[in-house]
């Protein structure tokens, strides 16, 4: 059985009491997540024009198509939402996507088409979520990451909408493989400044339905995608782990969810938590400021500096903020705090002048010993002994060189030193280890060391955002559902968020006909 026969076998015979009770109440987490930043973007100007485009194209149906009087067809209404929902990254993720733009809008608007049941819906979110995260751990040893992995939506998106369209096993398998072959890639200079960015998980979910829908008419597609040596990861993964495709219904992905308090990138998050913690004190009265953060967060602020750059004139956009550390910084010591209303084209060009002299005294330094802490949680999820063994050592060197632009190397002692436990560096355990899943904290520490005008410092640290997987003070629910508060009445009014949020809470068929 190929790697796509057995996934679709997989996702045909899932039931809902297959799945454990926690998982289905990350899968509501994630729903009060999606149409929180769904709300939340809706008074975006990018994200106006794109519902202007949609609007324009949409033949008319039984979906809200968001922001606008109108109801459309399903593909159409499904466009604007993923769309609306990427805007401001204010997101959901887990482990190794962000699952939650197709994984959540596909069940619950195809269900206008299909009648389907809120039980059949958290199955097909539940499928979309496990799948698409092991794609994305499957293609970890690549060009692309994170937001980047487009490709796991049309995946995912075919995945759901096969099961809801009553596909059997082998019909998901040919949705699967349709799905694959010509499976999206996003590029950087779409990404990290214009408005194409709210198409990330648009494109590409719209195909994965499509995809479903070919599959049921008997249309076929390459079931040795995966195992093909010119098939779907060579093509997307610089050394790939076939062997993260499996595990399913034995470690759940979904477990890993954590949900953004923040709009911007999840390694923003600690940064901001702990400005906050200080106060944060009037930007007026801080006269450096100093983060230290893990690789992951350095490498990101690398990435947008030629979309963002603080020494640039031009004032950050919705879209270029949302990766640079020192912009943030700027906005949270400015407004005393970091929302949507910040993340804005009027609130931005308002306090340019303000927000680039903050901006230009924050400094971000890389810290081996916290990029150690983030290793450290990772390696419960990514055992190093098994990674070796499936991608080698050689393409592992190879692909970590070819992405260049690293942190001075030499301070990787403080990575090695004291020596990590030898038996988890070798560890060959599978992917997808039930306890390691279980067990798994999001991790991305960060320092922020505030020098004030009268000398002194301020410091804080924080290691797991708010939100996210493994946090006990502040884990996804209670986080989704200030979000889905605090944003669902900037488009569905007061009365239309309590109903949108009880409808989650209590498993509502159609959920649908409350946007």
């Amino acid at each position: 059985m190929t790697r796509v026969a057995a996934i679709a076998e997989w996702a045909a015979g899932l039931s809902v009491r297959d799945i454990p009770a926690d998982v289905l109440a990350r899968c509501r987490d994630q729903r009060r997540s999606v149409l929180a930043s769904i709300a939340a973007s809706s008074r975006d100007a990018a994200a106006r024009r794109v519902l202007e485009a949609v609007e324009g194209w949409a033949g008319d149906g039984p979906v809200a198509l968001v922001g606008s009087q109108r109801r459309v067809r399903v593909d159409d209404a499904l466009y604007a939402a993923t769309a609306l929902s990427m805007a401001l990254d204010f997101d959901d993720y887990l482990c190794f996507g962000h699952t939650g733009h197709s994984g959540v809008l596909v069940p619950l608007m195809l269900a206008a088409a299909s009648g389907s049941t809120a039980a059949e819906q958290l199955v097909a979110q539940t499928i979309a979520n496990e799948v698409e995260a092991r794609l994305g751990g499957a293609c970890l040893v690549g060009p692309l990451n994170g937001q980047l992995w487009s490709f796991i939506h049309v995946a995912g998106a075919a995945l759901a909408a096969g099961r809801l369209l009553g596909l059997d096993a082998v019909q998901l398998s040919h949705a699967l493989a349709i799905a694959l072959y010509q499976a999206p890639r996003a590029t950087v200079p779409g990404f990290m400044a214009p408005d194409s960015k709210l198409l990330t998980a648009a494109e590409p979910t719209v195909a994965g339905v499509r995809a479903a829908r070919l599959a049921a008419a008997g249309v076929t597609g390459p079931l040795d995608a995966f195992e093909h040596p010119e098939g779907f990861l060579s093509a997307f993964a610089n050394a790939p782990l076939p062997g993260m495709l499996g595990g399913l219904g034995e470690g759940w992905a979904t477990r890993t969810l954590c949900v953004k308090p923040y709009p911007g990138c999840a390694y923003l998050d600690t940064t901001v938590d702990a400005l906050l913690e200080l106060g944060p004190p009037p930007a007026g009265d801080v006269q450096r400021i100093l983060v230290e953060a893990s690789l992951l967060t350095y490498e990101m602020d690398r990435m947008s500096q030629p979309y963002a750059s603080v020494s640039s004139s031009a004032v950050p956009t919705p879209v270029t903020i949302n990766f640079s550390v020192p912009w943030n910084v700027a906005v949270t010591l400015v407004a005393g705090e970091l929302t949507p209303a910040q993340v804005s084209d009027d609130w931005l060009t308002a306090n340019a002048d303000e927000l680039q002299s903050v901006a230009a005294r924050v400094h971000l330094q890389h810290d081996w010993a916290l990029t150690r802490l983030t290793t450290e949680s990772f390696g419960a999820l990514i055992p190093f002994g098994r990674v070796a063994g499936e991608a080698g050592l050689a393409r592992l060197a190879s692909s970590v060189r070819s992405r260049g632009g690293s942190p001075d190397l030499r301070g990787v002692q403080h990575m090695v030193w004291p020596p990590p436990d030898l038996t988890t560096m070798r560890s060959r355990r599978p992917f997808w280890d039930p306890s390691s899943v279980d067990a798994f904290a999001m991790t991305f520490p960060a320092r922020v060391r505030l020098t004030m005008n009268d000398g002194t410092e301020r410091v804080a640290e924080c290691d797991r955002p708010r939100g996210g997987a493994g946090n006990s003070v502040e884990g996804p629910e209670p986080v989704s559902r200030a979000k889905l508060t605090a944003y669902g009445p900037w488009l569905w009014g007061d009365d239309g968020t309590e109903a949108l949020s009880k409808a989650v809470d209590t498993d509502t068929d159609d959920l649908w006909r409350l946007l």
